[in-house]
């Protein structure tokens, strides 16, 4: 994947749309950290993944496995990640 060559701006509008406006400019700005990341090599999504999943477990006192099971349970379906939201990431 040439992360260089990624314009997220159609990504970060529906995030706009799908969410309340402060979280939806939280997620972008972590999305726009980790496209910092992946554009310095795609290998370090991740490793930032383990770190930020290991962080959020040791604040709210949990386990990793469960911060990755809530998220999990809320995440979209693949169907529409398939069909909404992967397209924007292209």
């Amino acid at each position: 994947m040439d992360w260089n060559a990624v314009d997220a701006e159609r990504l970060f509008a529906a995030i706009r749309q799908r969410r309340p406006r402060s979280d939806a400019e939280r997620s972008i700005w972590a999305f726009e950290r980790a496209l910092v990341a992946a554009r310095i090599d795609g290998s370090l999504l991740r490793h930032l993944l383990v770190a930020c999943v290991c962080l959020v477990a040791h604040e709210e006192d949990e386990t990793p496995r469960t911060v990755l099971e809530r998220v999990f349970r809320r995440a979209v379906s693949d169907q529409e990640w398939r069909e909404q939201y992967a397209p924007l990431i292209e």
